[in-house]
């Protein structure tokens, strides 16, 4: 890796919530739910979903942990996690933009008809609502990392898992890397 260069990681995942199965029959992909990860263990990770793991109802801007919440909940998840080579001042630019959902992250929403919008290829921008491809598109393209030639708001898991300009470092069980992850960390200390 160039020195003057940070990854950044997209996990793209599949839960088997209802939604996540409906969205597969349209997609006809793997995975269906996209996560932004500031680092390679996934502690610093973000996303449009739910916010709390039993309601799938109340959804928004959330902080995902691969190992509590929402994924401790849904434990058979699995997931494909990739990594994207990013210049330091793009990386910088990605952690204000979050942070700027961060200090606003009530007035936010998870945009369930932006899902339908998608599939009828309808660039519909609604104030505050977000679904899990249109933030993290717009995340990154707001930092200056242009990945798709489309409005992030039409974006869907499909974009993301057809990247031709990442590196997939994981695919499998999410349990499993964690276990994995955990090994590597222990070796460390």
């Amino acid at each position: 890796m160039n020195k003057d260069t940070v990854n950044t990681y997209i996990m793209l995942s599949n839960t088997g919530s209802v939604l996540n199965r409906l969205i597969k029959l349209y997609t006809k992909t793997p995975y269906n739910h996209v996560s932004l990860a500031l680092d390679e263990e996934l502690n610093e990770m973000y996303s449009f979903g739910r916010k709390f793991p039993r309601n799938p109802l109340i959804g928004g801007f959330v902080r995902e942990y691969t190992d509590s919440g929402t994924y401790a909940y849904l434990k058979d998840t699995t997931c494909m996690i990739c990594k994207l080579q990013i210049t330091e001042e793009q990386f910088n630019n990605i952690k204000q933009n979050i942070n700027k959902f961060k200090k606003r992250k009530r007035r936010y929403y998870y945009n369930i008809f932006g899902i339908f919008t998608v599939m009828l290829n309808i660039p519909v921008k609604i104030p505050y609502g977000y679904v899990c491809t249109h933030f993290v598109a717009h995340v990154y393209e707001k930092s200056g990392v242009k990945l798709f030639d489309k409005r992030s708001t039409l974006v869907s898991t499909v974009d993301f898992y057809n990247l031709d300009n990442v590196e997939i470092i994981y695919e499998g069980k999410l349990s499993d890397f964690n276990e994995l992850r955990n090994i590597r960390q222990e070796m460390v200390s």
